[in-house]
């Protein structure tokens, strides 16, 4: 998802999450790969997530700053690239709207994240995989060193 465009983004937050209803892997190798996969799906979201929460305050901040002018007085807003020389009335919906969609796309892509940690977690506890670096998430419960998973 990085620069990834604002319809690219509304796609993919508009994708079914299926993080809960694929289908077990089949080997080994396969559950290592879907549960890297998985995290790194996450991580990217969770990235886009904190980009978009950023653009969604800078948007929050022109609508304080703008909101208390006369209306019509001149404003520029960037479009694509281009500066456009238009009016507090105009302008003020417009990034209102804006901030409304942002809020929407955080949403959904929140939901998807949510839905891939679900899933990383599911499989590290189901396959017992413990990541290197991390603490043993079983460690704490019951301390049997004869247990055995996945390491990846």
């Amino acid at each position: 998802l990085p620069g990834a465009t604002m319809s690219e983004i509304t796609d993919a937050a508009k994708a079914p999450a299926t993080a809960g209803t694929d289908a077990d892997p089949a080997s080994e190798k396969d559950v290592i790969n879907t549960f890297q996969q998985l995290r790194q799906d996450a991580s990217q979201l969770f990235t886009k997530i904190n980009e978009l929460e950023n653009e969604k305050a800078e948007h929050v901040l022109v609508i304080d700053a703008i909101k208390d002018l006369d209306p019509k007085r001149k404003c520029f807003r960037l479009i694509g690239g281009v500066l456009v020389e238009r009016t507090v009335e105009e302008v003020l919906p417009a990034v209102n709207k804006n901030k409304e969609g942002l809020a929407a796309v955080i949403e959904k892509l929140m939901q998807q994240r949510d839905d891939k940690v679900d899933r990383v977690e599911y499989l590290q506890k189901k396959y017992k995989i413990r990541v290197k670096g991390e603490p043993d998430p079983e460690e704490d419960e019951d301390g049997d060193a004869g247990k055995q998973g996945v390491l990846a």
